[in-house]
């Protein structure tokens, strides 16, 4: 095999690792330091919407959950569900799904990458209880109506609680300004519970090592070239 055959080979393995670790389950399970709520600690509340012509209250917020396992540890996480209609029910086994294959759209995926990796801060979408139902507001929103027609008072899902509307169109307002930029992110999900975002994860640190040993590989053959 040549040289450039054996680094193609070995690229294209490399990819293919973050792809079979990401298909391995994943649990998904409540904080313990929630006591007894799944919701972060004063960062939900209920908010009345309508949701194809159904007026319903519900309660919103942003979720304080962990991934992991007793073996290897356990990792906290801050999410929001993307599933209206679905109970979350937990501890249960997840997939981590890229972004960018859960959202075909590439507007959804901008928007939410720039919410979601920009206002996870106490002094933007995580003030408090009311900008916090706003972040899951337009979450609901992406996914049920999309970015690109987004309005929180038409549409298959509608905001109707007064301040969280506010908070949620000040929010839009900001990820729409263009001082964002995305973030990737990553989705867990399961079959009888909700699909949470969370952050990407970063390529293993052997991966790393592999790809920059092929690109030692390659500068090492351009070198020879010129010597000869």
């Amino acid at each position: 095999m040549s040289r450039f055959a054996t680094l193609a080979a070995g690229i294209a393995m490399a990819l293919a690792l973050p792809a079979i670790a990401n298909a391995a389950p994943i649990t998904v399970r409540d904080n313990p330091d929630n006591g007894s709520s799944v919701f972060a600690t004063g960062l939900s509340r209920t908010i009345t919407i309508d949701i194809n012509g159904i007026t319903r209250n519900i309660g919103a917020g942003v979720f304080s959950l962990q991934y992991g396992s007793n073996e290897d540890g356990w990792t906290d996480f801050l999410t929001f569900c993307l599933q209206i209609n679905e109970f979350l029910s937990l501890p249960r086994e997840h997939t981590r799904v890229a972004g960018t294959d859960y959202f075909p759209d590439a507007e959804d995926q901008n928007k939410i990458g720039i919410i979601y990796g920009n206002f996870m801060t106490d002094t933007t979408g995580l003030q408090n209880s009311t900008t916090a139902a706003a972040m899951q507001a337009i979450m609901w929103e992406i996914v049920e109506d999309g970015a690109s027609s987004f309005d929180l008072s038409d549409g298959v899902f509608e905001l109707i609680s007064a301040d969280v509307l506010a908070a949620a169109n000040n929010l839009w307002a900001m990820a729409m300004s263009g001082q964002y930029l995305p973030v990737s992110f990553d989705v867990f999900a399961a079959r009888r519970t909700q699909d949470l975002l969370t952050p990407e994860v970063p390529l293993p640190g052997a991966l790393y090592l592999l790809l920059s040993g092929m690109a030692g590989l390659g500068f090492a053959s351009r070198k020879q070239k010129r010597i000869a």
